[in-house]
């Protein structure tokens, strides 16, 4: 008789233990579901994800260049950014995001960021202005600019590090 008190009283302590899980804080609820990572489409996630710790938190610069700087948003077209985002830049520390260059990050991602960096853009700021274009459109000439830096006196520059512009005044 006492086995058997001692057995309903460990059943009975069991199906409190077990009913009182499912309050539990910190539980998810059965409604709670989580976002795999490839269908976030957020700006302000990815951007937090994925750009802020080199851009910025809110694109105004950090470890490189600034994002929602006007003048850079004004010349580097939508192409430009979703280049540099999908492929990355050569040569620097900005690695490639989308998924087709070896990154994290869908085309449809890729293109939220574009988006939501580009709304930073302030229309019409270089308006009557003939500013150059974000990146060449032709390869350079390695042989006129060789000339160039004889002629002007930076042959410094073809034999090791250029000098800084002040040197050269």
């Amino acid at each position: 008789m006492k086995r058997h008190c001692i057995l309903l009283t460990l059943a009975a302590f069991a199906v409190l233990a077990c009913s009182a899980c499912n309050g539990s804080p910190g539980r998810p609820s059965p409604d709670s579901e989580v976002i795999p990572p490839g269908q976030i489409v957020e700006f302000n996630i990815l951007y937090g994800q994925n750009c802020a710790g080199c851009h910025g938190t809110n694109g105004n610069g950090g470890a490189t260049i600034a994002l929602r700087d006007p003048v850079f948003l004004a010349l580097a077209d939508d192409a430009a950014i979703r280049h540099a985002a999908s492929n990355g830049v050569r040569g620097t520390a900005m690695p490639a995001f989308a998924q087709s260059a070896g990154g994290m990050l869908t085309d449809k991602q890729i293109d939220v960021l574009v988006s939501g960096i580009r709304s930073w853009a302030q229309p019409g700021l270089l308006r009557g202005a003939n500013p150059p274009p974000y990146a060449a459109r032709t390869p350079g000439d390695l042989e006129r600019g060789r000339n160039w830096a004889r002629r002007t006196g930076a042959r410094m520059c073809l034999e090791g590090p250029c000098p800084t512009r002040k040197s050269l005044t």
